[in-house]
């Protein structure tokens, strides 16, 4: 082989299996070193019990976590549609991120959007979109109803005010699912920059939210609109979102209006303009079922009863509402009436449809029936009047008024009833004949259609009453009318089209002609029902094209209640026999002395409650009953001894055979093993009832009870009709109802803005009454101001936005409710206010004003209502200052306190003190002056002390309530409702000082020096005290007087010439001082100088260096690169 082929040679591939393999596998026996952890791991599972425990308590807690008390799934069938709202600060996007998100879903593009507008979005899923504006009123009603909430944020501008403020309204109403939605990112030029911001906000928003909260990016616009493929992510997030109901709209009815109608006689607002309206409100009803003539309240307007509400079609329906597969493009429906989109508006008794101005082409114009209706200048009962038939081709023409007076001629007659009927209905059905020829002579082409299947019903029902011969010749007729129409001219045409019409006075005569029912006479009225059954039957057909089914048995017959007069009883079949003494029983056992089931026996039923219960004493008489069973039992037991002993030769035959054993019936058992059976009975239920047999068993039945429930719910009313249904379980939710009101005020018409949402809240019994609400408050640590006592405040509880007086108190530990005259400033504590009685637990919010306009934060307080109790008592305390008028020893007369005896004698027995501690006691009023009482003390007071008595008053809340009605106000004013104002803001405006009282002005406190007495000490007391407590009266030391020294004349000058020295030399160290510095100061200038010029040296050589050093560089690079 040529040595350059050694590249084309295989490789030896070595076996792998077979027998060659396994051989070679025997030989070289490898055995793995396997650790002891390897070979038995199940011995080291658990090295540390304090390790396994922790791990078994972090399983425990993943599985606990994913575990929810289960609740009753009250979701309709049909759900409603949910709400999607659309919040952010102003100019930040909402309008253009709505149009967007229509326009995704049905594929149309919309320029003016007022108010809610409901799309299709999925098979079974419908959504309701309304943007939120930056009213205070409208983003609380919006947080009660929204089930999403998509939060617009300018990602130059961050988190702005109005996100806050919304997420503490949802905090307090119950927080619904959110989403943010990030938008102007296309401000940053730099993606570094944009990624950077992008996670800082995402940060804040999970901060706000919670770990893992969606933050969707809208990246820019283009041609005003977001790039459809960031808006489709974004509406697949929302059509596929698990919308969890919340505690209090699952509990509480309420409809979302998407539309409303004033239906006020016309001429009322003409004489009186500004009187009361009656108005219609059209929505769907969602939380639970709403009952009719109940009261609701309407967000910004007030409490109303409903006069009327009634069900209407679906405007919005779903495919699975339409029994269809699938949503396709072109069925996509949007249904937005303030908006003007929807084409079809269902009313109570008629149906609008929105033809548009738009003029349609020729092909999609409407034809047939529709145009011939839109194109009739009268109405249609003008036309059924005005109208004329011909009974048969030739004959005279009969018009309606005349038929009328004929048919009203003919009922006078009381023998001709059944004859005067079938004429009625064949005048009926020459009147609808006479009507749709007159309507289809200017329209030809689809009528046709519907005079051949008139023309077939017609024969259909003749044929029932005249036999095959009719049915043949309608046939022919038929195929002539066929023929003719599609092979004449247009004359003839109209002779072939009018040839449906031959013979019709002759079938209508033979088929409503006077007949005599026989049967009836002779059997009676049972057997001639049966007869007309039969011809029913052939009659059960909808408009000639569909055939009724009826109900079959199980052989396949149908089901008759007359069947048994078929058979004819007295007579006998021969090749049966009959037992008369069995038939004696069977007819015996259908009357009341028969024998009854088990269940329906009440001799039965009175024996298994004995067994049941046993032997009872009646403690009224004393009298013992004995259970029936151990009588019973007794009679059964001497039996069977009995039969025993009647059997010997039974018993020693089963002697031989091995002893089969069985339960004993509860006959055969004595009373005491029937109790123990009784007992271990019970005891196995309660054993399957409280053991846990499981970590799961407890949960999983719970689960399975409530889901149980739910099923019964869903099923217990479904196959009653939807108007019966109504009466007995109300309004469902997911139904489109009309809700009509009377005596609403004429500015809820007048202002009526649909940008703002209506919304109609049910309201529970107890919710209606008004009364003493008792809450837990909070002052968000964001408001600035601190919340004062006796100020109105505006709060949002439940359905209502009412302004209100509350009191702040603090619960003490004795339980007194203490008056607080500001709440606390980062504390909790308890407030009582005069409004609607509503549910514990429920969360309110509060504001002060929604009128102004300020960048700071407007949510004032939070909290949650804590009992329903109606009466409340606050107490505030009260120091009451009195002074000595006159001492005693120790009791004293004290004025100024009170002002009459009356009051004294209120305060009779009361505590007081003085400031120096003292305590004492009132205990009678004095004559004069008006107001002294005489008081006693533990001991003697001063007549400059002040005397105070320590009291509590019940504090009365003010009834005051006043619903904030901003749907009444017009567009400039509906933010700015004002209601009660504070007296701080009175006096402001007015320009009025506070007033001030002298008494609780600040006086600068004069405090006189204090001259401290000698301590006196008397002699004998001296002499008595020991030696250490005695004062001791010690003398100061005298201290030593000094001298005058007189100097000699000549000491005198040695002392005078040594003073001058010293000043000499003190100056001379002055001066050399001076010089000292004055020398240090140039040197220092000398020597940073020559540093100056030392540093510029050193700096030019550096640049030298680095120059070479990069010249250097340069010159390395460049050969690098030429190599």
């Amino acid at each position: 082989m040529d040595p350059s082929d050694k590249s084309v040679q295989k490789t030896h591939r070595a076996r792998h299996s077979g027998p060659k393999a396994e051989k070679k596998k025997s030989k070289n026996k490898h055995e793995q070193d396997l650790t002891a952890r390897q070979r038995n791991p199940k011995a080291f599972a658990i090295q540390s019990v304090n390790k396994a425990a922790k791990s078994f308590r972090r399983t425990a807690d993943i599985k606990a976590k994913k575990q929810h008390i289960p609740k009753v799934d009250r979701t309709p069938v049909e759900p409603p549609p949910i709400v999607v709202a659309i919040v952010g600060p102003p100019k930040v996007g909402k309008s253009t991120l709505l149009k967007c998100l229509i326009k995704n879903f049905t594929k149309q593009k919309i320029t003016n959007i007022q108010g809610p507008v409901t799309v299709v979005a999925g098979k079974n899923r419908r959504i309701t979109f309304i943007e939120c504006n930056n009213d205070i009123n409208c983003m609380i009603d919006v947080g009660k109803i929204a089930d999403l909430a998509l939060l617009m944020v300018d990602a130059k501008q961050g988190f702005e005010m109005e996100i806050f403020e919304f997420f503490n309204i949802c905090q307090a109403t119950g927080f619904p699912r959110c989403m943010g939605v990030l938008n102007h990112l296309d401000m940053y030029k730099d993606g570094k920059t944009v990624r950077k911001r992008k996670k800082h906000l995402k940060n804040r928003f999970e901060v706000e939210l919670y770990k893992g909260a969606r933050l969707f990016y809208l990246s820019m616009l283009v041609n005003g609109e977001y790039l459809p493929n960031e808006v489709h992510n974004l509406c697949r997030f929302i059509s596929v979102m698990k919308i969890v109901p919340l505690t209090w709209r699952a509990s509480h009815p309420y409809i979302f209006a998407d539309r409303m109608e004033d239906i006020t006689n016309p001429e009322d607002i003409r004489q009186n303009p500004k009187c009361d309206r009656t108005v219609s409100l059209y929505g769907y009803v969602r939380g639970t079922h709403m009952k009719t003539k109940s009261m609701v309240h309407i967000a910004g307007c007030g409490d109303y009863i409903i006069k009327n509400m009634t069900f209407l079609p679906d405007p919005c329906p779903t495919p699975t509402m339409e029994k269809r597969r699938s949503l396709n493009v072109k069925e996509r429906v949007i249904y937005a009436p303030m908006s003007g989109v929807g084409g079809i508006v269902y009313d109570k008794d008629a149906v609008y449809i929105d033809m548009g101005t738009k003029s349609a082409p020729e092909q999609e114009k409407p034809s047939g029936m529709v145009a011939a209706l839109m194109e009739s200048l009268k109405p249609v009962d003008e036309k059924v009047r005005e109208s004329q038939i011909s009974i048969f081709k030739g004959g005279p023409a009969i018009s309606g008024e005349e038929f009328d007076r004929k048919r009203q001629s003919e009922s006078s007659d009381d023998e001709e009833e059944e004859e005067d009927e079938g004429d009625k209905d064949s005048g009926m059905e020459a009147e609808s004949s006479e009507d749709e020829d007159s309507e289809t002579e200017e329209v030809e082409g689809p009528v046709k259609k519907k005079r051949k299947t008139i023309k077939g019903s017609d024969d259909e029902q003749s044929d029932s009453d005249d036999g095959n011969n009719a049915m043949d010749v309608d046939d022919d007729d038929e195929d002539e009318d066929s023929d003719g129409t599609s092979d004449e001219d247009g004359d003839n045409d109209e002779e072939s089209m009018l040839k449906w019409k031959k013979d019709m006075f002759q079938k209508a005569a033979m088929k409503h002609s006077a007949r005599v029912n026989y049967t009836k006479m002779v059997y009676g009225d049972e057997v001639a029902n049966e007869t007309d059954e039969e011809e029913e039957e052939e009659d059960d057909q909808l408009g000639g094209l569909f055939k009724v089914l009826k109900k079959a048995s199980r052989d396949g017959s149908r089901l008759d209640k007359h069947a048994i007069n078929k058979k004819d009883c007295n007579h006998l079949e021969g090749d049966k026999e009959v037992d008369i003494d069995q038939l004696g029983e069977e007819i015996r056992d259908t009357f009341v002395t028969g024998k009854w089931d088990a269940s329906e026996d009440a001799k039965a039923r009175l024996d298994e409650d004995d067994a049941l219960y046993g032997d009872f004493e009646d403690l009224e008489t004393g009298e013992k009953h004995v259970a029936a069973d151990v009588e019973e039992s007794d009679i059964s037991d001497d039996d069977s001894s009995e039969k025993e002993a009647d059997d010997p030769e039974k018993d020693a035959d089963q002697g031989d055979e091995e002893p089969i054993e069985r339960e004993k019936t509860k006959a055969e058992m004595s009373a005491q093993e029937r109790r123990a059976a009784k007992k271990k009975k019970i005891k196995e239920l309660f054993d399957k009832e409280y053991d846990s047999k499981g970590d799961d068993q407890f949960y999983e039945s719970w689960k399975a009870e409530m889901d149980e429930q739910a099923k019964l719910n869903k099923s217990e009313f479904e196959e009653l009709p939807e108007e019966q249904r109504v009466q007995y379980e109300g309004f469902r939710p997911g139904m489109y109802v009309r809700v009509e009101f009377e005596q609403m005020p004429c500015e809820l018409v007048e202002n009526f803005d649909a940008t703002y949402p209506v919304v109609l809240g049910g309201m529970t019994n107890i919710e209606e009454k008004l009364g003493f609400v008792n809450v837990r408050v909070k002052k968000h640590r964001w408001y600035k101001k601190i919340l004062k006592s006796r100020n109105p405040l505006i709060i949002s509880l439940g359905w209502r936005r009412f302004q209100t007086i509350p009191y702040y108190y603090k619960l003490e530990d004795n339980m007194r409710q203490r008056m607080l005259k500001y709440t606390p400033e980062h504390m909790h504590c308890n407030a009582v206010f005069w409004g609607p009685i509503t549910p514990q637990g429920t969360g309110f919010l509060a504001v002060e004003s929604v009128a102004e306009k300020t960048p700071n934060f407007r949510i004032a307080a939070t909290g949650v209502v804590l009992e329903l109790d109606q009466s409340v008592e606050v107490e505030k305390k009260l120091k009451l200052v009195g002074h000595p008028k006159k001492v005693f020893k120790k009791s004293a007369f004290i004025e100024n306190m009170f002002t009459s005896a009356l009051e004294v004698a209120k305060f009779q027995g009361a505590r007081i003190q003085t400031v120096s501690g003292l305590r004492g006691q009132v205990k009678k009023a004095l004559s004069s002056p008006a107001g002294a009482f005489r008081a006693t003390f533990e001991d003697k007071i001063r007549l400059s002390d002040t005397v105070f008595l320590k009291a509590w008053v019940k504090v009365e809340v003010p009834r005051f309530i006043m619903p904030v009605t901003s749907l009444l106000l017009s567009q400039e004013s509906k933010q700015a409702w004002l209601g009660m104002r504070t007296v701080g803001q009175l006096r402001h405006e007015r320009g009025l000082p506070v007033p001030q009282k002298g008494d609780s002005l600040y006086r600068p406190i004069v405090r006189p020096q204090r001259e401290n007495k000698p301590l006196v000490i008397p002699k004998a007391l001296k002499m008595s005290l020991p030696f250490k407590d005695m004062p001791k009266e010690l003398q100061e030391p005298k201290q030593p007087k000094r001298v005058a020294v007189v100097l000699e004349p000549h000491e005198a000058k040695v002392a005078n010439f040594m003073k001058r020295v010293k000043a000499i030399y003190k100056d001379k160290r002055q001066k050399e001082h001076h010089m000292m510095r004055r020398r240090v100061q140039e040197h220092q200038k000398k020597v940073a100088s020559m540093e100056a010029v030392k540093q510029e040296k050193l700096k030019e050589a550096k640049k030298r260096l680095h120059k070479i050093l990069g010249d250097m560089k340069k010159k390395k690079d460049s050969s690098g690169s030429h190599r």
